[in-house]
């Protein structure tokens, strides 16, 4: 499998469209004192964009890591692989609001 991903590597030429789950997370286990979106943690924050089907299944993803929750570490999934057509569900994190003019954002 990984062979295949080497050798067909996306170039964002197919953006998602249609509807689209955006949200970002953070990876890794529980720490002491620390809780959520903390930015001082040795958690990995990462990005994701799901296309679902009609019925609700998870047609495509795109998922990057990111340094931060900034608006500036979101744009490239945004810019990269959604189509400005879709109509993008996010979790109204303030990172993304600056893409709600430019966007179908709910």
């Amino acid at each position: 499998m990984l062979k295949v991903r080497e050798a067909m590597p996306s170039r964002g030429n197919n953006p998602m469209d249609g509807v689209v789950h955006v949200d970002e997370f953070v990876l890794g286990g529980r720490e002491e004192t620390k809780v959520g979106r903390s930015y001082d943690v040795k958690k990995k924050k990462a990005i994701t964009a799901l296309r679902l089907t009609e019925d609700g299944k998870v047609k495509r993803i795109y998922a990057m890591k990111i340094d931060d929750f900034s608006a500036q570490s979101l744009q490239y999934i945004f810019v990269n692989h959604i189509s400005r057509n879709a109509k993008i569900t996010t979790d109204k994190w303030r990172g993304s609001s600056p893409f709600v003019k430019a966007y179908n954002i709910t």
